[in-house]
């Protein structure tokens, strides 16, 4: 192979044409002696580079890899794209698919040094670089082996989320769309998802560039005061992401009125004055009109309606009714109704029983520690007082005193008088 000479366009078909003889010569020699490793899949992003790897693995020294080729496998055959020989080094037959030769380089292999590692590196990957790709490594004397890998180009696609502009007409019970979310120019498609559930319609198309995808979700729902005004993520994720895209938007959605009528306290009596009735109502869009009545008719001459309140002016007899609300905004009409019970008289004033309470209450508190005191007083002071006056009152004999007998039942379970001062009285000597 040192001895070809001619230029390196003559050389090429040369050096595959020996390879190839080689090969047929000694195929069956000892094709265990090496092997070729390659991946069989191989993923790359587009407009960035990849290597497709492409190794030669041997347990013996004096193996000699006399040529290493890659080849494209193309719906018409294989054609090669890059070869390298030991000693001219390597060449770049040119290929439709790869017109330019400077997006092909061998990473590793160098003239004039052993041959272990021929893998390629392509540049500014494209779409159309996606296919199989033949590693063929020549040996003397064992004869020559191939392998192949898969090449996938990716494509990182371009995402955004939108909300959708509900036309204002009159609505039924059917969802309808809300958001939008598009990835644009990705290969494989991306996969969308939304966090709220909700009846989702996809599509896909060819990207705007070649062999991409462009894919669309709808999210669809019954427009309600629930759903106006909501948070809701777009997911996208793809091989290309590290993790799952989020895109965030705020639903707007237009729904008809949805009414209540507040205050009523139950409390409305004969000769009040100054009594409201509020609607209280959520549209979007706004309220374009008020109308209030009641189930038999006309307002009573005492209601004078103001937009979204009933001024009361003055309760009476005709207030005893049920009025009724009706909203109207660009997408419908509601209404909503209170009954009001007009009460003869107002509530009792329970003021007075409270007071009431509040006086037994202290003095009871005032009553009842000045009774136990006296009692507590006269239980341990009371015989003294007795025995005291006992002694000082002597008999007509003036020799003999005696004590009067005790019919209390708590007071006879008390001591004798004369365990009271330590001493015993006279006559009990």
């Amino acid at each position: 192979m040192g001895g070809v000479a001619g230029p390196p366009l003559l050389r090429l078909p040369l050096l595959l044409l020996l390879s190839c003889s080689w090969g047929s010569a000694t195929a069956e020699a000892e094709t265990g002696s090496f092997e070729v490793l390659v991946l069989p899949t191989v993923s790359g992003i587009r407009n960035d580079n990849v290597t497709l790897q492409c190794k030669v693995q041997t347990q013996k020294d004096d193996l000699q890899v006399t040529l290493a080729t890659w080849q494209r496998q193309d719906p018409t055959g294989a054609q090669s794209v890059a070869v390298f020989h030991p000693t001219q080094g390597s060449s770049f037959p040119p290929h439709p698919s790869i017109p330019e030769s400077g997006r092909l380089q061998f990473v590793a292999a160098r003239p004039g040094e052993k041959l272990r590692d021929a893998s390629l590196m392509v540049r500014g990957l494209r779409a159309g670089d996606e296919a199989n790709y033949t590693c063929h490594i020549a040996t003397f004397p064992h004869g020559s082996k191939s392998a192949r890998t898969w090449l996938r180009v990716l494509a990182k696609p371009q995402n955004k989320a939108e909300i959708q502009k509900v036309p204002l007409s009159p609505l039924g019970a059917e969802p309808v769309p809300v958001a939008r979310c598009v990835s644009t120019a990705g290969l494989p498609p991306a996969q969308i998802s939304w966090s709220l559930n909700g009846k989702v319609t996809k599509s896909q198309e060819p990207g705007p560039l070649p062999r991409t995808f462009t894919v669309t979700s709808l999210l669809a729902l019954t427009p309600s005061s629930q759903v106006d005004g909501k948070n809701v993520s777009c997911i996208v994720e793809h091989e290309t992401f590290e993790e799952p895209v989020l895109l965030p938007v705020t639903l707007s959605v237009s729904y008809p009125p949805e009414v209540s009528i507040s205050g009523y306290d139950g409390n409305w009596y004969l000769g009040r004055s100054e009594a409201t009735l509020n609607c209280d109502v959520r549209s979007n869009p706004e309220p374009t009109r008020y109308d209030w009545s009641t189930t038999t008719g006309p307002l009573p001459p005492s209601a004078v309606p103001s937009g979204s309140q009933l001024l009361i002016h003055s309760v009476n007899t005709s207030i005893n009714t049920t009025f009724i609300c009706r909203v109207t905004n660009a997408l419908g009409t509601a209404e909503a109704k209170q009954s009001v019970l007009v009460k003869e008289e107002p509530p009792k004033d329970q003021s007075s029983g409270t007071n009431t309470l509040t006086v037994v209450l202290i003095v009871v508190l005032s009553v009842v520690p000045t009774v136990v005191v006296a009692g507590l007083v006269y239980r341990f002071w009371g015989p003294k007082c007795n025995s005291q006056n006992q002694r000082s009152s002597p008999s007509s004999n003036n020799n003999v005193s005696y004590a009067a007998v005790n019919l209390d039942p708590v007071k006879a379970s008390s001591p004798p008088d004369r365990w009271m001062d330590g001493k015993e009285t006279e006559g009990t000597r």
